[in-house]
């Protein structure tokens, strides 16, 4: 399973408290605001907690588990290339 969080948050500290939680937790960052890693529902709910604790009025963080497979077949869209993220090694892990 693959977690993929994405995140608007308006202050640095509290988008950089997130970011670093983030990566204790293994995920990787694959766009600005958007990270993905191997995880599990129960990641999804730790990563709910926290953001809980850090964002504020105006803040939205979207946590969403997928399988593997399903993450393959993500289109990525990279300026004026695309592909599919099976085709690349665009891991996460």
């Amino acid at each position: 399973m693959i977690v993929i969080v994405a995140y608007d948050i308006g202050d640095e500290k509290r988008r950089a408290r997130l970011r670093r939680y983030l990566r204790r937790l293994g995920l990787s960052r694959v766009n600005r605001s958007v990270y993905a890693g191997p995880g599990t529902a129960s990641t999804a709910r730790l990563i709910s907690e926290k953001a809980e604790k850090i964002v504020e009025d105006g803040d939205s963080v979207f946590i969403i588990v997928v399988r593997e497979d399903e993450y393959q077949r993500a289109h990525v869209f990279d300026g004026k290339d695309h592909y599919i993220v099976s085709q690349r090694k665009y891991e996460v892990y």
